[in-house]
């Protein structure tokens, strides 16, 4: 229990209290005040600390830590306690930095990034001044695109060596079983706790909202990377433990979560030896024999209790499961789908009018068919590629493109250890997922891929050595 660690529990406490607050009473200002000055001068002194503060407490509260605004009165000021956080972590560094505590060195592939923000900026700037935009909308897309990309850079400079990625790595692990209580939630009420907020787009419900989904797919990836590539004897608990995030993970119905752990899974298999293949295989066939065995159990409870909560969880969960599956081979007849393909034509189209600069940030679009009429924010057209190339047009889009493509390419060449491999496969993943939500233009996703480019970059450079069994 080094200080940063201890700094970093004690942020948790806090702002968990005046998270529970909000559930409880509602928003109360001076313990807002309270809570956020305080973590912010202790992460102003341990800037690391804040890192693995935002990573357990977005884990855990997902929208109600990063998307909760100051109320006064009636009105709305979106500045979000992740903000408040970050910024300390920002402060932090330029402190320590004057104090020549900490070194800044930047890398030729480092620039990509600075460009890309540097343009978002000015894209921001037409946007307000001469698109005339809906302001608040684009400076929401400013700060996803942008700001929050910051994320890469704070942990570049913060977790520069193996000690800080394992301490990071831990955290990141606590949040992952602190989910725990939301797939037994689910399980017992029929409906995941803050589901609501993504409903499905057909009839039943999640067992488990997408955002946790989301975190338990990306926890999955780095375990398995490490059992495999370690050749680890895994004892029956953590069989158990990575065997009910799956079970989340299929109980959040987000098909492109699962295809993006099979990506994941595919890029593991493809990079191990024969041997890590050999104990690859076995992992897989041990949770398959224990699902089997799951489902014998659960159905026979089901069978034998018809009238049972569990009876009519257990029906409806596997008819949902099954409609999801279904529905990635006969997609065209998927209302999800069919509405992204209608939305992504008319993006397309819109497009085509300011081929350059794009469209601009901020704006919406009419979408409409036979059934169908509304206007969709461009930033909320469930496709972050595409998002960011229509608003803002191919030459920014261009430098995020060679950004990514030279971190990925330098850690596939480079890949050393089962983190290399695992980080690797971690950013795969990321860009399956990103595809079909509208990840980079919401902060509770999108810093999780400014901070895995992080890691990459870290990587590539030998920042991590040695870091084999730990």
């Amino acid at each position: 229990m080094n200080r940063e660690t201890i700094s970093a529990i004690f942020v948790i406490v806090l702002v968990s209290l005046f998270i529970f607050a909000n559930f409880f009473v509602g928003f109360v200002l001076s313990l807002y005040l309270i809570a956020m000055t305080v973590s912010f001068g202790i992460i102003f002194f341990h800037p690391r600390s804040g890192l693995y503060a935002i990573v357990f407490l977005t884990f855990i509260f997902e929208r109600f830590f990063t998307l909760s605004p100051i109320i006064l009165g009636r009105s709305e000021i979106k500045f979000y306690p992740i903000d408040a956080l970050f910024i300390a972590i920002i402060f932090g560094i330029f402190f320590q930095f004057l104090q020549k505590r900490i070194k800044i060195s930047l890398k030729k592939v480092d620039f990509y990034l600075i460009w890309f923000i540097v343009l978002v900026f000015f894209q921001f700037l037409l946007s307000i001044f001469v698109s005339q935009s809906d302001n608040t909308l684009a400076f929401s897309g400013f700060k996803n695109y942008a700001l929050y990309a910051l994320f890469y850079f704070a942990v570049v400079i913060l977790i520069d060596n193996k000690k800080y990625l394992l301490r990071f790595l831990k955290f990141f692990l606590a949040g992952a079983i602190g989910i725990l209580f939301f797939i037994f939630y689910g399980i017992l009420a029929g409906r995941g706790l803050w589901s609501k907020y993504t409903p499905l787009s057909t009839e039943g419900v999640r067992l488990l909202a997408f955002t946790h989904g989301f975190y338990l797919s990306m926890t999955l990836i780095v375990l398995i990377a490490y059992f495999v590539f370690n050749r680890k004897k895994i004892n029956v608990s953590q069989y158990v433990l990575s065997g009910i995030w799956i079970v989340g993970v299929l109980g959040s119905m987000m098909r492109h979560l699962w295809a993006g752990l099979g990506v994941a899974m595919l890029f593991l298999f493809l990079f191990s030896d024969l041997r890590q293949k050999k104990y690859f295989k076995k992992i897989v066939l041990r949770y398959i024999t224990m699902s089997f065995i799951a489902l014998i159990l659960i159905t026979y409870l089901a069978l034998i209790l018809p009238h049972s909560k569990l009876n009519s969880v257990t029906t409806n969960a596997s008819e949902e499961i099954f409609s999801r599956v279904e529905s990635i081979f006969n997609f065209s007849q998927d209302k999800s789908f069919s509405w992204r393909d209608l939305v992504w034509n008319e993006a397309l189209s819109s497009y085509t009018q300011y081929p350059i600069l794009g469209v601009g940030l901020g704006k919406s679009i009419p979408v409409e068919n036979s059934s169908y009429h509304d206007f969709v924010e461009l930033r909320d057209i469930h496709n972050s590629p595409l998002a960011i190339f229509v608003q803002m047009g191919p030459i920014v889009f261009l430098f995020l493109l060679v950004f990514v493509g030279k971190i990925m390419r330098e850690l596939y060449i480079r890949k050393k250890n089962w983190i290399g491999v695992a980080f690797f496969s971690l950013g795969s993943a990321y860009l399956v997922f990103f595809l079909f939500q509208p990840y980079l233009e919401t902060n509770l996703l999108g810093i999780f891929f400014w901070i895995i480019l992080a890691f990459q970059r870290n990587l590539i450079f030998q920042k991590y050595e040695n870091i084999r069994n730990q």
